[in-house]
């Protein structure tokens, strides 16, 4: 078994080196193609012409970089559309040089040669679709070969003859351009020994002549009509023929153009192509003996595959292209002509798959059939299951429903529903209201409820959608015999069918809210209790406090008589301090009762926040040690608050004098500045005193708390500025650290003024 695994291992490297060559040799290759078609963009036929170029490259085992051009060769005359194609050629090669130019048509092919650009003599060139190549360039570019796609003129008058019937009468257009000229003469040369007339101007026989030889002697009569330069009534000509019944004449496209485009689409006979340029793409061409577009591809691909791997382009002859007999479906239905009465050697194109493959696609459609059979079936006995489901599912939901009827009997808990956006509840609800059963619209559901909450009852008839689950409570009078507390536990939600379903439960709860009222009631007396003995003896302390300091030394004054001047200085003034920390004990105390009973009246008036920071801050300014350094900091925007000026310099007064008592050294900061989101002012005082400890913030502010209980103070100072901020509508944030220092700052709503 060792011995096994031994050889197993020592086999393993020669696994990896074949996998590793195996994986090397299917790598592709990557390189860089220019392709220049003749016609402009938007023409059917590229879209396909450049998914089957990029499709033969893969096929190559080339990954191939295509960037594609197009001349647009029927806007321009010559010299522009020379300097188009430079422009084109420059444009595309800034930073990208291709390896193999691929050209395609005789307007690009030409134009490419002559225009002179650089890149067109470096370069590697492989045309086709070429019906007249300019033989006399060829020989300056050596770099330059392709395929010649020679016009079959005798094999496609035998395709007309044999699709159309041997009397058929052939017609064209030609003008005479260069590629006319190119055609007539090339067709000349053709047509030479063969039984055709017309199509060539013979001055020894006259028109009644080839018509008559077209009659007797079985000649087959091909026109050729002028459009650009019409001479002898062209243009009636043209018309006659093209609105001819297709019975006895036909059209062969020689050359695409802006002249012949759409002749096959607007002609009333037949239309063949001798070139492949549009066939299959809409034109209503039928067919013919062509070099059609797979050829091309084909043979262009691989010529410049054979370069890319190293063959010159000067040993590469110019040869003629491939060719094949093609009919495209779309066009020979659309002229009546059946799949049978085309000849054998025909290649049908865009023939549906349900015609090419008869039998495949009947065993298709039948094993289709029988799966709907088969899956209709299956759907109808899960219908029938589900039924029967829903059926004992029924018998179980009445039996819990009678259930749960007795478990909510006289607990005052009622269902109810919407129902085309009417309110629906059960009949046990009415009959405890003593009314009839009936629907609710909203508008007859809202004379029941409370005015006091119809604003909430709205907003959540607006989100009802969204109201997942949710429970609200409300004042409803349903029997006319006074308000009671009802309470809606409602869910909503959507069907798949994607209409909403809102339905709940209704409880009675006047006894729960009565019980709630009560209980607040002894919680407010205990806690009234509980407060006035906490303050009675908060007060007793802090007045006994002065009050005995104040006895005691009134005592030592009035009974020693051996008491020094400075020692009868020393307690006067101890007995004033106490007297006036007592006086402002019961002014402070005074003062919250009046605040908190509604006797204080608070004196609002706009005032500008810098011009009370600025008064603050020049009062308190010769009143702060001088050891620390105190800071103001103001805002860029001019705000603006409406307050009572007084009450909110008591409150940063408050904050300035606690800040002097805690910070011995550092500074002191007062300043504001503006919320623009929220539309409020902070105005804060800062400090780098000895801080409050985290767990000490929250009852900074309650009364009679002090965090150095040994400190002159009742305590009450900071709850007197909470109260007063509160009556101001503002609130107060604190900010502090242990050892950094402390900030406090009061938050109002304010404006920006000019």
């Amino acid at each position: 078994m060792n011995g096994v695994n031994r050889g197993i291992f020592r086999l393993l490297p020669i696994f990896l080196l074949l996998f590793l060559g195996v994986s090397s040799c299917s790598q592709k290759e990557e390189r860089r193609i220019l392709v220049i078609h003749s016609y402009e963009e938007t023409y059917a036929a590229y879209p396909e012409f450049n998914r089957m170029i990029a499709e033969q490259f893969e096929k190559e085992k080339i990954d191939a970089d295509i960037r594609t051009v197009y001349l647009d060769c029927e806007s321009y005359w010559e010299e522009p559309e020379l300097e188009r194609m430079r422009f084109l050629v420059d444009s595309v090669s800034k930073d990208w040089r291709p390896e193999v130019i691929l050209v395609n048509e005789d307007q690009a092919t030409y134009s490419l040669m002559k225009c002179g650009v650089q890149l067109g003599k470096e370069v590697p060139v492989v045309f086709g679709g070429v019906n007249y190549p300019n033989w006399g360039l060829l020989k300056r570019h050596p770099n330059v070969t392709g395929f010649h796609d020679k016009i079959a003129f005798n094999k496609n008058v035998s395709v007309a003859k044999e699709l159309f019937g041997e009397h058929v009468r052939l017609f064209t257009m030609l003008d005479t351009t260069y590629i006319d000229k190119q055609i007539r003469r090339d067709a000349k040369e053709q047509f030479k020994g063969h039984k055709v007339t017309g199509f060539i101007d013979n001055p020894e026989l006259s028109l009644e002549e080839q018509i008559r030889l077209t009659q007797e002697e079985g000649y087959t009569r091909f026109m050729a009509i002028p459009l650009r330069n019409a001479r002898n009534h062209s243009d009636a000509t043209f018309m006659w023929v093209l609105n001819r019944s297709y019975r006895d004449q036909c059209y062969i496209q020689l050359k695409r153009d802006y002249t012949t485009i759409n002749i096959g689409s607007i002609c009333g006979s037949p239309s063949l192509t001798a070139i492949n340029e549009a066939f299959g793409f809409g034109e209503k061409l039928l067919g013919g003996y062509i070099t059609s577009l797979p050829i091309q591809v084909e043979e262009e691909v691989k010529a410049a595959v054979r370069i890319l791997h190293g063959a010159s382009p000067a040993d590469m002859p110019i040869v003629e292209s491939r060719k094949e007999y093609v009919v495209d479906w779309n066009t020979m239905t659309q002229i009546g002509l059946s799949k049978e009465s085309i000849p054998a050697k025909y290649r049908i194109i865009n023939i549906p798959f349900s015609d090419k493959y008869p039998l495949l696609w009947g065993i298709s459609v039948a094993s289709f059939i029988l799966i709907l059979i088969i899956l209709f079936a299956s759907l109808w006995w899960l219908y029938l299951r589900e039924q029967m489901r829903k059926k004992q599912a029924l018998i179980a939901l009445a039996d819990e429903k009678e259930t749960l009827s007795l478990a909510i009997e006289g607990g005052m808990t009622y269902a109810w529903r919407l129902d085309n956006g009417c309110f629906v509840f059960e009949d046990a609800f009415w009959a405890s209201q003593g009314l009839n059963p009936r629907q609710l619209s909203f508008k007859e559901f809202m004379s029941f409820i409370h005015p006091d909450h119809w604003e909430g009852v709205k907003f959540n008839w607006r989100n009802l959608k969204s109201a997942h689950k949710k429970i609200v409570q409300e004042l409803c009078n349903f029997d006319g015999k006074g308000y009671q507390w009802w309470e809606f536990r409602y869910t909503t939600k959507q069907l798949p069918g994607g209409e909403y379903k809102t339905a709940g439960l209704l409880l009675n709860i006047q006894d729960i809210k009565d019980r709630e009222e009560e209980l607040e009631a002894a919680r407010l007396l205990a806690e009234k209790a509980e407060l006035k003995q906490s303050f009675l003896a908060n007060m007793s302390h802090e007045i006994r406090t002065p009050l005995n300091s104040i006895v005691g030394f009134a005592n030592i004054l009035a009974l020693e008589d051996g008491l020094s001047s400075v020692e009868r200085e020393e307690y006067i003034s101890t007995i004033n301090k106490n007297s006036e920390l007592l006086l402002k004990l019961i002014n402070d105390i005074l003062e919250l009762s009046r605040i908190e009973s509604g006797y204080m009246s608070f004196s609002f008036k706009r005032c500008k926040v810098r011009e009370l920071i600025d008064d603050i801050y020049m009062t308190h300014q010769v009143l702060i040690a001088p050891h620390l350094e105190f800071l103001k900091e103001v805002d860029d925007t001019p705000l603006e608050i409406n307050v009572d000026r007084e009450r909110l310099i008591q409150v940063l007064t408050n904050f300035l004098n606690n800040a002097c008592k805690f910070t011995e050294t550092g500074y002191i900061k007062l300043g504001y500045s503006y919320l623009p989101d929220e539309g409020n002012v902070q105005i804060y005082v800062e400090d780098s005193g000895r801080g409050i400890p985290r767990e000490e913030q929250r009852m900074i502010f309650s009364r009679f708390y002090k965090q150095n209980e040994f400190s002159q103070g009742a305590g009450l100072g900071l709850s007197i500025c909470q109260v007063i901020i509160e009556k101001l509508g503002g609130k107060i944030e604190l900010k502090s650290e242990v050892g950094k220092g402390s900030r406090f700052t009061v938050i109002l709503p304010c404006r920006v003024v000019s």
